[in-house]
Formats: C-alpha cells, structure tokens, sequence
C-alpha cells in the first residue's frame, strides 16, 4: 500500500497560460483553489490539468459544451429534480426542453459546415444532462432531416425547410417487431398505385408493425418508413425508404389508415417516447419516396442506376453509419461521468490506517481500489481519443460527399467495419466501468442521487440500438475475412484509414516473437501496440483458416458465418477495434508539442497501463498458443503485472487532475459524491435534506400499526 497523499499543498503554482481560452472560469474554473479532500492530490499531480483539457477536446469542443451548459443552468425549464417524475412529465418536459434548444439555435448550420463533428459534441452536452433530451433532439432534428437530404432529392425539400422552422418533427422507422437486423425480412409493404400517383403502405401483421421508433409514441409529425417497394407489376423492388406523414401538426391527431402505439415505460431514457406504427392501405404522395438511389416513373417502372441491389441499399444505408460514430462518443460521455463520480469520491471517503493511528486514509490510497478504478481511467481516456478519431475521419468523409467530392469504396467499407467494431467495444468497456464505480463507491453509490445507476441504464441501450453488438460486430470480422482472402498485401489498398494497413505485413507479423525482458521495455506503448499487431494477425489467420476449413468441409456460407463467430471471427473485431483505440491514442501523444512534456509522460502512462491491462487479462493465453511467447522466455504477464502495479502508484496522484481535465461542471454532474469541490458528506447532506418526504411520516401509515393492519381494507 501507498504511504497515503501529501497534505502539503503549498508549493504547486498553475502559471498563466496565454490562449485566451484559459481565461474563461466557466471552462477553466481554480480548482486547485477549492479547500477540501482534493485539493492535496491536486498539489501533487505533476501536470497542469487545464492543459490536458485542450488535449483530450479542443477549444471549439468546450466552447459549444459550455455554451449548451451555461444555458441550461441559467434556465428554468432546466431545473434539477430531486424526485423522480411520472413518465408522462417526463416525456412532456423533454419535448419542450427539446423545442426550446432548438428554438435557441445554440450551434448553428455554419459551425456545421466548417467543422461538423462538433454536432457530436453538441448533442453529447445535452446529453450530458439528460440523454433523453439528446436523443429525442437528434432524431427530430438531426437524423430526420439529414436522411431527406442523403436519401431524398429536391422534391422533399418543404419538408427539410418546414423542419427548421419547427413545423413538423421526424422519427425514423425501419425495425419490425419480427425483424432488427435481418432488414431484407421486413414485411411492410409499399405498393405503387398509378391511378393515383401514390404509394399504398400496408402492414401485413402485427410482426410487421414497425418498432423502437424514438418520438413516434407522442410527438413525431413525419417518420422515415422502410418498406419493400412494389410495382404494379407486382415485382418487388427490395427496402426502400419513404417519408411518411404521421399526424397532423396542428392538432397532433394521428391520420386515418395509421395506427400508433406507445411502448410504454422501459428501463431507462423514458423522456424519449418510443413507439409502433402499423399502415391499413395508407396514400400517400409518389414524390414521398426517397428517390435518390432508386425511382418509379408515373406509369409505374422502377428506375435506379444500380444494377446491384446490394450496392443501392448499402448507399440508403450510409446515412446511417453515423449513429454508430455517435456511439462512441455517448458511451464516452457515460464513462467520463462514471470515473469523475467514483475517482473524487475514492479521494475524499476515508477508510482505516495503519496500527496504533488516528489516521485514515483515502480509499484511493489502497491498491485494490487503484486497480479498480485507475484502469478504466486509462480506458475512458483510449476511448476519448478514439471516438474523437472516428468522428473526425467519418465527418471528413461526409463533407467530401456533401460538396461532390468523390469518396472511394474502401473509404466507405473500412468505416463501416471500424464504426461495426468501435460502437461494441465503446458500449461494452464503458458498461464494465460503471458497474465497478458504482461497486467502489459502495452504499453511498447504490443511492439513485449518485447518478451511477442511472449511467448503467442509460448506457445500456448502446450494446443495442444501431446494432445489437454480437451481430454488428461480425460486419467488422466480414471486412477483415475478405481482404485476406485476397492475400495479405491487399490490406494496403482497402485500408485508406489505416485501421488494418499494418496487416500488409501479416506474414512478417507473425513471425515475431516477445522480445523485450524488462518491464521498462514491455510496457512501452510501441511494444505494446506491436504485440496488439500481432493478436489481431494472429487471430485473423486463426478465423481465417477456420472458414477455409469449413468450406471445404461443403458447409454453407450461412453455416460457415454461424461456425466461426465463438472463438474465432468474435474475438478478432473486438481486438482489431481495440488495436485502433491504442493506434488512436499513441498518434494523439506523438503530436505533442515540447512544452507538453508533463502532459505527454502522464498521457503515455496511461495508454501503457490500458494496453497492458488488455492483454494481461484478455489476451495472455492467446500470445502463448500462437507460439509469440515461449515457455523458456521471460514470463510476460509477471512482466506485465508488475508495470501496471508501479503504473497504479505513479498515476494515484494524477487521478484526480485526470478528471478534473474531462469532467463536466457540478451542475452536469449532479451527483453528492462526485463533486468538484469533494465534500461529499455535506452534498450528501444536502441531497438527503431536500428529497421531498425526507422528513414526513407516510399517508399510510396506519397500515405499519398492529391494530390498524388487522382492522385495514386491501
């Protein structure tokens, strides 16, 4: 164990800095001012945390975060509950909350076109203080329009205006309550009637009835349908996308021929009204279709420049590919939360000594609870920097697109393979870190006012929505599968983001072997992002000469996908994603400037402690059965061990400037144990003494007395 924090804090200075950007308080408040538990470990830390802030975000990041923040605090309709309200106000409050934001125009169309991937953060901030918000948010007036504008052609251009002026308000429709993944299964229906220039959408069933749609249960005007298209022909056309109209915006009454439904409360996020639509021989306009991959002409002919049905579907559904970048980031914000909570509270709560002493020490003096929390520290920080990665190369991407600059076809695959792996191991990490900061902050993290339950929940449904996580993955695993079937050096040609270029050498790869003895050595970021190179070649070979076995074995390429998943295919996209959250950050810490210096040895501890971690506890035995550790060298996971318990020592006395770097302010984080100032039982006080009915005896309490119980109707 550690010899606890040194309580003088007397000698640590923070320097002026001379962007203007330091001098804004709201983002860049004197922390190392506040008196309390903290304020020794951050006196002790060895670099300056208002650095670290602009490395992990930009300033133009922080800038649109506090700008939603500010707002929010200074409004009323934003004001905290310290209770729990019914779904229906929920539901109610979100909505306007939502109409409000965007009525305020907080981040505009032009910020958009100069740097678009600040919308993420954007709705991320919002997010931050209720996701429920951001999602209903980013679907009514990101996703929905955006879709038109991708998918749709000029002919649906009122709707994308009247959307901006807040006259209608999209959801987006495409999983059946039958079919999620399997979309060429769907049923809904849309038939081209030439007599009337319309299409007829029909729901054959309930297993039909289109599901999970995010505002459709109350609020949606308009909703993004997926339907298969016929002709009058009768032939079928495959999934092809309509805008539909739902209700009507000036009284929010639902049309004849559509049937909505409400989902009703589920686990979490219940200001977002989810709800199912079913059409009974519904018309609405031909110029409805979101023709820009495919058309029917008046007389009823379908017409599309695709030959390959496939190619135009995997168009329609590039619009999508962003929600799993969106991911990313939301999982990130969760964790963010999650660790600032659990590393300040670890801080402050005190606990036992050593012998013959008054004095105890913080929690987060004691090694278990250092390996507890510090490595997912170094997590959430991997995952930052991934999740800023992919947002940027997938919003250079879009923007090419956007101007008619041409994006080439490995561009589009490889993102979909990495955004297919990235979103897993986002929702996944940052599910396994809740959990343990909730566990490490025991009792007092079980109460609901710590915030980290709802965290859980609210993270939860990023294992699921734009993919359950199992199946998505496998679109990554297929990507890496198919290149090598044409050999290894094709990976330098269908790897333009250079998430698998490395595999060009897959063959030299593999004939490495674990070369380094010290701990010094092993625990360098290039080692071990090397050895990382190795496991995904390894494992991908492995998968590989699976699948060839099993073809010649005669199986089917649907028993072939299905036999290569547990063992195999499953755990090569998650390594491959892993690896590039490693890749993300080292590239992040080589662009450092010289006077980073203290940022940049605290940032390289950090990614070493995440690596190690990985392969230590994931990835041991793998390294032994593919031959790259032998049993007469150094043993590797002592090697490893042992850096990662004197990392714990090193990065103990960091942790709380780490988050202080990543932490959004108190009001966000609202939580009595996790805020900045790191008085938790006065919060904790605070908290209690507020909560309605703290203080009163129940309406029923008659029902707690003998007498009375026995006399009591049920």
């Amino acid at each position: 164990m550690s010899q606890g924090v040194n309580n003088t804090c007397t000698k640590k200075s923070f320097q002026p800095l001379n962007d203007p950007i330091f001098s804004r308080k709201d983002i860049f408040p004197d922390l190392h001012l506040l008196d309390g538990p903290l304020k020794p470990y951050r006196f002790n830390s060895s670099f300056d945390w208002r650095k670290m802030k602009l490395i992990v975000d930009s300033a133009a990041t922080w800038d649109v975060k506090f700008r939603v923040w500010n707002f929010m605090e200074g409004h009323p309709l934003f004001k905290r509950s310290h209770e729990t309200l019914p779904m229906d106000e929920q539901r109610r409050l979100a909505s306007k909350q939502v109409f409000t934001l965007y009525n305020e125009k907080l981040y505009g169309m032009q910020e958009y076109i100069e740097n678009p991937e600040l919308s993420v953060k954007y709705s991320t901030a919002i997010g931050a203080f209720e996701p429920s918000i951001s999602v209903k948010y980013g679907i009514g007036f990101g996703m929905f329009p955006s879709v038109l504008r991708s998918n749709g052609t000029e002919r649906v251009e009122d709707l994308i205006y009247d959307n901006t002026q807040m006259k209608n308000f999209g959801c987006f429709a495409l999983t059946e309550i039958a079919h999620g993944s399997n979309t060429q299964a769907m049923k809904t229906t849309a038939t081209y009637d030439p007599s009337s220039k319309s299409f007829i959408l029909n729901t054959p069933n309930f297993e039909a009835a289109k599901c999970w749609v995010g505002n459709l249960g109350k609020t949606a005007t308009h909703a993004i349908v997926y339907a298969q298209l016929y002709t009058p022909d009768g032939k079928c056309h495959g999934l092809n996308s309509f805008v539909v109209p739902v209700r009507d915006p000036k009284n929010m009454l639902v049309y004849p021929g559509v049937v909505i439904g409400d989902l009703g409360e589920k686990v979490s996020l219940n200001g977002i009204d989810n709800g199912f639509v079913m059409f009974n021989n519904y018309k609405i306009p031909k110029d409805y279709l979101l023709s820009k991959t495919g058309d029917v002409d008046d007389a009823g002919n379908f017409v599309t420049q695709f030959k390959d049905p496939k190619k135009r579907m995997g168009i329609s559904f590039a619009a999508l590919s962003g929600g799993r970048v969106g991911i990313c980031e939301i999982a990130a914000n969760y964790g963010v939360m999650a660790i600032t909570i659990a590393i300040r509270y670890s801080a402050s709560r005190k606990q036992f000594g050593p012998e013959n002493s008054d004095i105890e020490y913080p929690v987060l003096e004691y090694q278990s609870q250092q390996y507890r929390l510090i490595p997912h520290l170094a997590t959430i920080y991997a995952i930052k920097f991934f999740s800023n990665w992919i947002a940027k190369e997938y919003f250079d991407m879009l923007k090419k697109t956007l101007v008619g600059e041409k994006v080439s076809p490995e561009t589009g695959m490889e993102m979909h393979a990495i955004s297919s792996s990235g979103k897993p191991i986002c929702g996944w990490m940052v599910r396994d870190m809740i959990q343990d900061c909730r566990e490490a902050c025991g009792g007092h993290g079980y109460l609901k006012c710590a915030q980290l339950g709802d965290l859980r929940n609210n993270n939860d449904p990023n294992t699921t929505y734009e993919g359950e996580n199992n199946v998505l993955i496998q679109q990554a695993s297929n990507f890496l599968i198919a290149v090598r079937g044409k050999g290894w050096k094709s990976f330098e040609n269908a790897s333009p983001l250079g998430t698998a270029a490395f595999l060009k050498d897959g063959d030299q790869i593999l004939n490495t072997k674990w070369n380094w003895s010290k701990v010094g050595c092993a625990m360098k970021p290039e080692h071990l992002l090397a050895t990382f190179n190795w496991i995904c070649a390894y494992l991908l070979e492995k998968t590989f000469k699976r699948v060839q076995s099993l073809q010649q074995s005669g199986q089917s390429n649907f028993d072939v996908r299905n036999n290569t998943q547990t063992f195999h295919a499953n755990n090569l996209a998650i390594a491959y994603g892993q690896r590039q959250a490693i890749a993300a950050f080292l590239a992040e810490i080589q662009k450092l400037s010289p006077e980073c210096t203290a940022e940049r040895d605290v940032l390289t501890k950090l990614l070493s402690l995440f690596a190690a971690n990985l392969i230590s506890t994931k990835y041991i035995g793998i390294l032994y059965e593919g031959g790259f550790v032998t049993s007469n060298g150094p043993n590797v996971n002592d090697l490893l061990q042992t850096g990662i318990l004197g990392l714990l020592t090193d990065l103990k006395n960091e942790a709380v400037s780490l988050v202080d770097s990543i932490a959004p302010p108190d009001f966000i984080i609202n939580s009595p144990l996790g805020m900045s100032d790191g008085n938790v039982y006065k919060h904790l006080e605070s908290f209690m003494y507020q909560t309605p009915d703290t203080f009163t005896r129940p309406s029923w309490w008659k029902d707690c007395v003998y007498k009375d119980f026995l006399t009591s109707k049920l």
